[in-house]
């Protein structure tokens, strides 16, 4: 059902028409460019010369106001100076400094075309925009927010033009998306009839400023509910993870380690799949791309599916597999590691209610049942220790807590930090709070009916020693803490 405040949707429905008049090629590629602009989640398309990569983004482009676009066409060894900003030459030799910044600078649409023939400068001035949204000159910092950045690369060229540079990782880990397009297929081809460029020029401007930057607020305002937040949270988590790296971390092993590593593990593991996992920012990027993928469906909250369907693009350069060498579609790769993925959350659901059950209150066969589902899901693994974390966290509060009450004698307290501890902690750990008191106590009706109300356990066992003939009772323990909460007469007083 569509949201009736969508306002911007019927705009970027009729682009979506445009654009499929002049760039013929599977829908999926249509509806992430469109998906990725909604969101503002910054797309780098992959392909061959020829495969229409630079076409399917001039056709977006062209359904925008020209003042509100920025473009950096591709050739060799593009320059900070060229791209961004440079000096005013002529205010120089007057002795005067004064930037000139050009449109890519502040358009809040940038288009980079081949960013792999981009020179060193402007690579370091792209990695920032992509990061702060900002770039630096001459110790100015100038930009326009918000923005959204569409890039194309042609990683094949690297093989043979040695004049293009190989992209680094931690630039690849700042694009939201990346996707490769494919040469187009038969029917497709068929279509073509070199009319497509004519047919670009005249597309109607849809894309105000105002217009644009109500889409990226809308979209924005797309609801992620608490449980796909926290499947997306395991999701990434499970590729990153690693047992025998640092902080189980899979990112600080090298990939020659990992594969070493996981060659000696289980490989029924799904981490064991993975060579070179993702950043942290891989959930962020998810959850952008699946709102502009909710958005074009015309929901009003993230779902499974949206996740899904972002999870090929947001991973495709940020997850290298084990067998990647060996694999001729990676996107149908990444979408069946998805899928393990997600079986793997679903069959450790069990486990994952023991660990929510084991934090409202400890239960042994739980806790024991817990650490052998770890057995076959060993990102389980943190789910046991966050429990323990919490489990110490909580016996130092009681503690302090405790120890407060011990001084001022307040017996009552004490007990009822004993009965927390008793439900909520481990034995070893609750054993902390057992109050080193004894007493002794006259057994009596009226005493046991009192007990009666507060101990049903305790109130059985002194009414049975009553009734066997026993007059005095010594009591220690919790026992004494439940007898001297309610203030019933101790011989002799109490010991400590």
């Amino acid at each position: 059902m569509v949201k009736a405040t969508f306002k911007y949707r019927g705009k970027l429905l009729a682009t979506k028409k445009l654009i499929t008049q002049v760039f013929y090629h599977d829908e999926e590629i249509t509806d992430l460019i469109l998906a990725s602009f909604a969101s503002r989640s910054h797309l780098c398309l992959l392909g061959a010369r020829g495969g229409g990569k630079t076409h399917g983004c001039e056709a977006l482009l062209a359904t925008i106001s020209p003042e509100l676009v920025g473009v950096a066409q591709g050739y060799l060894s593009a320059e900070m100076e060229e791209l961004f900003a440079r000096f005013n030459t002529a205010k120089l030799l007057q002795g005067q400094e004064e930037v000139i910044t050009y449109k890519l600078t502040y358009a809040r649409v940038k288009f980079f075309d081949e960013i792999q023939r981009l020179g060193p400068s402007a690579m370091c001035a792209l990695f920032r925009l992509l990061t702060k949204g900002t770039i630096i000159y001459a110790g100015r910092e100038v930009g326009a927010k918000p923005f959204w950045v569409l890039a194309t690369a042609n990683p094949t060229e690297t093989e043979t033009d040695m004049l293009n540079i190989s992209l680094p990782e931690p630039l690849w880990d700042r694009f939201d998306a990346v996707a490769w397009v494919p040469m187009p297929r038969l029917k497709y081809l068929m279509r073509i009839n070199g009319k497509e460029e004519q047919m670009k020029e005249n597309m109607p401007k849809i894309w105000t400023e105002e217009a644009l930057l109500g889409l990226w607020s809308e979209v924005e305002s797309i609801r992620v509910p608490e449980m796909i937040d926290r499947i997306t949270t395991i999701m990434v988590r499970i590729t990153q993870f690693c047992q025998y790296a640092e902080g189980y971390d899979g990112s600080s092993l090298s990939e020659a380690q990992k594969r070493e590593l996981c060659s000696k593990c289980n490989t029924s593991y799904i981490c064991a799949r993975v060579a070179r996992p993702p950043s942290v920012r891989a959930k962020c990027a998810l959850l952008r791309l699946a709102r502009g993928f909710a958005y074009l469906a015309g929901r009003e909250e993230v779902t499974l599916e949206d996740i899904k369907r972002a999870w090929p693009y947001v991973m495709r350069k940020r997850i290298t597999l084990m067998d990647e060498d060996e694999i001729a579609d990676k996107t149908k790769a990444l979408i069946k590691l998805c899928e393990d993925i997600l079986t793997e959350i679903q069959e450790a659901k069990e486990a994952i209610k023991l660990a929510e059950e084991l934090r409202a209150g400890f239960d042994q066969a739980k806790w024991a049942a817990l650490k052998n589902w770890i057995n076959s899901k060993v990102w389980l693994l943190e789910v046991k220790e966050e429990l323990e974390d919490y489990y110490r966290a909580l016996h130092d509060k009681l503690m302090v807590k405790w120890e407060e009450a011990k001084r001022r004698g307040d017996k009552v307290t004490m007990l009822k930090i004993q009965a927390i501890a008793e439900g909520k902690l481990p034995p070893e750990m609750a054993r902390d709070f057992t109050a080193d008191v004894e007493i002794e106590v006259v057994l009596t009706p009226q005493n046991i009916a009192k007990i009666a109300k507060a101990d049903a356990k305790l109130f059985q066992t002194l009414k049975a020693r009553m009734d066997s003939g026993e007059t005095i009772a010594k009591l220690k323990g919790k026992a004494a803490l439940i007898w001297l909460s309610l203030n019933l007469p101790v011989k002799g007083g109490e010991s400590e």
